[in-house]
């Protein structure tokens, strides 16, 4: 959703019991948007301000590399008083000169944190992207990201979850953390 110069994003993500099975239905009922995308994502916590003090984790800051391009993204998520939000502010700019940005943030006293690697397909089915993750040290992951013009948060949530339950699609339980704070946990890092 956008509005007003502000992004928000909203999303659900899932552990994927059996991703050849969900694959092979997305490619029946909806349509592919990419596949195979490799992604490096780097975090960066500015050393004023503490990104994973905060618990739970409210914001990221990240240089991604894909097989296309590369950006510069921030989330602040709404989960300040809700650790079960979906939803996030996201800004996101393309890249011009990686190396030249990198050195800004060493100026400008940004440590890099961690590093995210994935595979990702991408299909697109009733305004909703779909996104099957292999993430390196972590596994399998679904998510599903409103793409729709819905009225408020609660009816996007709402038309995610009725999609997961149309595509009958096994998964775990829910996840609310991303996918760098779940490594630097795995990792014993927070």
């Amino acid at each position: 959703m956008k509005n007003q110069n502000k992004f928000l994003e909203i999303e659900l993500k899932f552990p994927l019991i059996n991703p050849e099975e969900a694959m092979r239905k997305l490619d029946i009922l909806a349509r592919k948007i990419k596949k195979d995308d490799y992604q490096k994502d780097i975090y960066f916590i500015p050393l004023h301000r503490d990104f994973i003090k905060q618990n739970p984790i409210t914001e990221w800051l990240r240089i991604r590399k894909t097989n296309e391009n590369i950006t510069l993204n921030y989330k602040n998520w709404h989960s300040i008083n809700n650790p079960r939000a979906v939803s996030a502010d996201e800004f996101e700019t393309s890249i011009g000169n990686e190396e030249a940005l990198q050195k800004i943030f060493q100026y400008l006293n940004f440590k890099e944190l961690i590093t995210v690697e994935k595979n990702r397909n991408i299909w697109n089915f009733k305004d909703v992207e779909i996104a099957i993750d292999n993430v390196k040290d972590l596994g399998w992951f679904i998510e599903l990201e409103d793409k729709g013009n819905f009225s408020s948060v609660d009816k996007a949530e709402e038309h995610l979850y009725k999609i997961l339950k149309e595509l009958n699609i096994e998964v775990g339980e829910q996840g609310f953390k991303g996918y760098p704070h779940l490594i630097l946990e795995k990792r014993g890092l927070i």
